[in-house]
């Protein structure tokens, strides 16, 4: 299943972080905002073993346990401007912004295709690891793998976001 909503924009300053983080933080904070819209319980993020690292770990109403991996690339014009660093965003008067689009543009790279063969085993090994680690967070449902690609656009941002990848 498949997600592909637009938000937009509201940018502040990030000075001590390189241009990629702050790209990925930026991703990561306005998917956390999107989960917490549709239900979800942030568990934690940014989570790093020897393998790698999990980007978001969350819980489902349904109690399942899911393990996200945050693609973000940036698509603007104007790439010095600054990003929003605080979490969560925009997310106060969500249905105000929240527009369920579909998004024509002439992107050739996709944050979709950032996801290589390679990262994809090291997803799955480290949500592996995560759950047998901390199996108590695993309910009956079990646990699954989540990917949500987003585009940074002039003015909106584009969050595409697929359940159950594997």
């Amino acid at each position: 299943m498949g997600y592909n909503l637009i938000y937009p924009i509201k940018i502040m300053d990030g000075s001590h972080k390189t241009e990629r983080q702050k790209v990925g933080q930026f991703g990561e904070n306005i998917c956390c905002g999107y989960l917490e819209y549709i239900g979800l319980k942030i568990i934690e993020r940014n989570f790093s073993t020897k393998f790698g690292e999990l980007d978001i770990v969350a819980k489902s109403s349904d109690k399942t346990l899911i393990f996200l991996e945050v693609k973000t690339m940036d698509e603007r014009k104007d790439k010095e401007k600054p990003y929003e660093e605080s979490y969560p965003l925009l997310f106060g008067n969500v249905n105000k912004y929240i527009r369920q689009s579909l998004i024509a543009n002439e992107i050739d790279f996709t944050p979709e295709d950032q996801m290589s063969s390679k990262k994809i085993g090291n997803f799955k090994k480290i949500s592996e690891w995560y759950a047998n680690k901390y199996d108590k967070l695993i309910g009956t449902n079990g646990y699954r793998l989540d990917l949500a690609a987003i585009t940074l656009l002039d003015n909106c941002i584009s969050l595409r976001y697929y359940t159950n990848i594997f």
